[in-house]
């Protein structure tokens, strides 16, 4: 019925907002469609350039060379490492933080909050934290990865948001009844504040995976380089050769690779996303919009 008083500039403007929307679509899905088909495609159909959207010549020979290559495995293995523990210690920390900053009668609770919010805007810069890092004994371990970046003051910000809006009286009654803080925190608080959770969790997962430079920065022993470094090699540097079996198929074969190798660096990230999904919405607005 909605449609039918719909004025036609409205019509004419959700029809735009309907094209803007698919075109965008077609943005990003075509270049990830086009991975995925050259990754799966033989070797003369992309020499001729006949790959777009859909495999030509199917074939998985490049998947075997990845499969066969242990580097690339090892490399998976670190950064599974740092996402798991990074990302249990960072929600840790965030979780306790957020906690103690949203309680209203905490002493001083304003000036924390400010100086919380400060290192938003300012840091010591990445000299003076390569040199910490250096100094105390974090360089070239997988730890230099995490423990830098293990709390973020936007995250801490969020989440106390989000627990400001569970209503007083839930811990008031838990109180009554004997429950200490840690009590009301991780019975109480956490299971009412999952979006939230979800959420953050979310964009440290994903910071962790994706994380480049930091890696860059502090690991120096290939067997402790995570998927970000490894892919360095592999499109910019030529460490791809390895594969190669003899000279005249290095073009097809290094395309090959680095869109199998990128295929393969991606599917935890979309397995994880859709579980997390559902609460991403509710968990930014809700910790944006409530204080």
């Amino acid at each position: 019925m909605k449609a039918i008083f719909e004025s036609k500039s409205e019509r004419i403007a959700h029809a735009l907002i309907v094209f803007l929307m698919v075109l965008c679509c077609g943005v990003v899905i075509l270049p990830f469609l086009n991975i995925i088909a050259v990754s799966l495609s033989g070797r003369q159909a992309v020499i001729s350039g006949k790959v777009t959207v859909w495999p030509v010549d199917f074939s998985m020979e490049a998947y075997a060379k990845v499969v066969e290559n242990d580097y690339f495995f090892r490399a998976y293995g670190n950064t599974l490492f740092v996402v798991i523990v990074g990302t249990a210690i960072t929600m840790v920390l965030t979780i306790m933080a957020a906690f103690i900053v949203s309680r209203r009668d905490l002493p001083g609770q304003s000036a924390i909050t400010v100086l919380i919010t400060l290192t938003m805007w300012f840091s010591g810069g990445m000299i003076p934290t390569f040199l910490i890092v250096r100094q105390v004994g974090l360089y070239d371990n997988l730890f230099a990865l995490i423990l830098p970046s293990a709390i973020s003051a936007y995250n801490v910000i969020v989440m106390r948001s989000f627990f400001r809006t569970i209503p007083d009286s839930l811990e008031e009654s838990a109180m009554l009844d004997g429950a200490n803080d840690f009590v009301v925190l991780f019975r109480i608080i956490v299971p009412l504040s999952l979006p939230s959770i979800a959420t953050i969790m979310l964009w440290v997962i994903v910071g962790h995976w994706n994380a480049y430079t930091p890696a860059l920065l502090y690991l120096s022993t290939r067997s402790k380089f995570t998927l970000q470094l490894v892919l360095r090699d592999i499109v910019f540097t030529n460490t791809i050769a390895q594969y190669m079996e003899s000279a005249d198929t290095v073009e097809v074969v290094s395309d090959s690779l680095i869109y199998a190798n990128i295929v393969l660096t991606m599917l935890p990230i979309l397995a994880v996303y859709p579980f997390l999904q559902k609460y991403f919405v509710k968990g930014v607005m809700i910790g944006a919009i409530k204080s």
